[in-house]
């Protein structure tokens, strides 16, 4: 696990000019991006917006099978796809022969992962057909680099007249992933680098492949820009999600823009640590200039739902509903991003209607990074404009505290002029509150209070 580069000693700052070091630096890398990504993802109006759909990762670690995978497709296309989550990633393991010591990984000829009949029986195309005949985009998950038993056997790039030994960086490993799918950087300066990305990204796009996660590429911008160039190249519209989010440098910003999707923050789980990790690290990267173009800042899976099941069975969600609220309008306010993990079928009702919030969504979709306005003690109050017109826009009123809180705001606390006149509805009852120039909030533990603006004529 790697350092977060930007400091932690932002977050106890109470005064909101301090952040301007930061976030300044971070505009001035990310202003003006002039290459977003290949596929980026519009709406109806051909706007960018943030990504949408599922992940393996947190309800079936790295063993989900094909015939849960099916299960969580079918739910996605009838209840989830009309709200916009039209994506299913397997993340880490397709590859891999089982579970526990001993397992080994499916290679074809040319070093790349192939699906295991232990978890796919009929082949990962297979699943990915049967996705798209429900409507749906299928992604999958892949490691920087080339697996070191390819480089052990010196298998041959795909249409290039070099080997892996001719490629291979060793000196650029990935640091955390262990036996079988270890792997090695590629060193980007030989012959036939570029043709190992090209071929591999064409693999997958031949398979139907959308959307690819790549691991263990954020520290390495090199590659981040070879997978580009073979996104590019290989005839297919593909999503590029870059991981992990441990060690995110404002240097590496036109290498990000040209991805998706970056993640910010490490694994995300069920935990009020994840909850101000991910409010740390959107605080330090408000300013991100990649939603011009199509980028967004990635705070990883809505952990929700039965979590781990193929572990022992499993567990519930730990998260309370305040905190549920929390994590999807911290999200849904950042512009992330909005990839579910759990067990999608036998997900919560409480959970769903988040899933579905209209006003969670419209947020979220509307593309605007929200900036830090106010922070009274563990009180933060987030703005979000509507993209392009900041008379009306959202207002989260976090309590970052682990007990209830009742708070006064004036409209200068809640980011809005002090002399104007504006309407604020609270989006929990969809009740107007009363006119008032210092409105009174009770807000949970861990709890939001979640509002839209419209400024009076």
């Amino acid at each position: 696990m790697t350092t977060n580069t930007f400091p932690n000693s932002l977050s106890l700052l109470t005064g909101i000019a301090a952040l301007a070091v930061v976030t300044e630096t971070w505009a001035q890398n990310t202003a003006e991006p002039s290459n977003g990504p290949v596929a980026a993802v519009r709406n109806a109006a051909g706007q960018p917006v943030p990504p949408m759909g599922w992940n393996s990762y947190t309800g079936y670690s790295i063993a989900v099978t094909e015939d849960e995978l099916l299960k969580n497709i079918d739910f996605l296309s009838e209840k989830l796809l009309s709200y916009g989550y039209d994506t299913v990633t397997v993340d880490n393991g397709w590859f891999l022969s089982g579970q526990g010591e001993g397992v080994t990984i499916k290679l074809d000829a040319y070093g790349r992962p192939d699906s295991h009949e232990h978890f796919f029986p009929h082949g990962l195309k297979y699943t990915i057909d049967h996705a798209h005949r429900k409507g749906v985009k299928f992604g999958i998950w892949l490691l920087r680099g080339i697996n070191r038993r390819a480089v052990e056997e010196n298998l041959p790039v795909e249409s290039a007249n070099y080997h892996m030994q001719d490629i291979v960086n060793k000196k650029s490993a990935c640091p955390w992933a262990a036996t079988p799918w270890w792997n090695y950087g590629v060193d980007m300066t030989k012959p036939g680098a570029q043709e190992y990305y090209d071929g591999l990204v064409r693999k997958y796009a031949d398979m139907g492949v959308d959307f690819i996660k790549f691991d263990d590429i954020v520290p390495n911008p090199i590659e981040v820009d070879a997978v580009v160039k073979a996104i590019a190249k290989c005839g297919r519209r593909i999503v590029l999600s870059l991981s992990p989010g441990d060690d995110i440098k404002i240097e590496h910003s036109a290498a990000y823009m040209k991805a998706n999707m970056v993640r910010i923050t490490s694994d995300i789980w069920d935990n009020r640590g994840s909850l101000d990790g991910a409010f740390r690290r959107w605080e330090n990267l408000q300013a991100y200039g990649g939603p011009k173009v199509g980028s967004w800042l990635d705070m990883d899976m809505v952990c929700f739902g039965r979590l781990t099941v193929t572990d022992n069975g499993g567990r519930d969600c730990k998260f309370t509903q305040d905190q549920k609220r929390t994590f999807m309008v911290q999200r849904a306010m950042a512009a992330s991003p909005l990839m579910l993990g759990g067990v999608l079928y036998s997900m919560d009702d409480f959970s769903m209607s988040l899933f579905t919030h209209p006003d969670i969504l419209r947020c979220d979709q509307n593309g605007v990074i929200g900036q830090l306005v106010h922070r009274d003690g563990k009180t933060d109050v987030w703005k979000t404009p509507e993209r392009g017109n900041d008379k009306n826009g959202w207002i989260g009123i976090f309590n970052r505290d682990g007990k209830p809180v009742a708070v006064e705001k004036t409209l200068k606390d809640l980011g809005l002029n002090a002399d104007g006149k504006y309407v604020l509805t609270d989006l929990w009852t969809k009740t107007k509150l009363p006119a008032a120039t210092q409105p009174r909030f009770e807000i949970p533990a861990d709890g939001v209070e979640f509002l839209s603006y419209q400024k009076a004529d």
